[in-house]
């Protein structure tokens, strides 16, 4: 069953985070072609609409959280994440699929805001275990990972041509 619901928020230091209801489409939608020009790839907007009604479907376990800047009310982050069964647990796991905070505001928490966001949202879920991918070269955020997390000795590989 999803706890997709729009009332779970952490707030520290004039940040807010939150899951994402239908009003926050532009805001996310923006924190989006951001991530995706920081990550320089694209995809079709399709899969941007489909991620989108996800998130604000209660039937769906995939969720995304904003931090907003309530100061001047711009969303300054976004976490996107979903829970899925394993073959090793009795619980659901969570994935952290996607991290972004805006360039001009890193480096001031709004990450660790976020992880620890998802890390609560898991724990009223009774899903414990969270992880999440990160590319060898951004070692700024792997200084963040490494407060946060464990890395762990795992490599992953995909499907060629996919």
């Amino acid at each position: 069953m999803s706890t997709n619901q729009g009332t779970e928020s952490t707030e520290n230091n004039d940040i807010t985070v939150r899951l994402v209801d239908k009003d926050d489409k532009n805001s996310w939608k923006e924190l989006w072609t951001l991530f995706m020009e920081f990550q320089q790839t694209s995809l079709p907007e399709e899969q941007e609409e489909l991620n989108f009604r996800r998130f604000i479907d209660p039937e769906v376990n995939m969720w995304s959280a904003l931090a907003i800047d309530e100061a001047s009310g711009r969303a300054i982050g976004m976490a996107n994440f979903f829970s899925h069964m394993s073959t090793w647990d009795l619980t659901d796991i969570i994935y952290l699929n996607d991290l972004y905070v805006r360039e001009d505001v890193r480096t001031r928490g709004i990450g660790r805001k976020l992880i620890d966001f998802v890390y609560e949202h898991a724990d009223k879920m009774g899903t414990p275990k969270v992880y999440w991918w990160t590319d060898e070269h951004n070692h700024r955020a792997q200084l963040l990972y490494t407060k946060v997390g464990k890395r762990t000795p795992k490599v992953v590989y995909k499907r060629i041509g996919y």
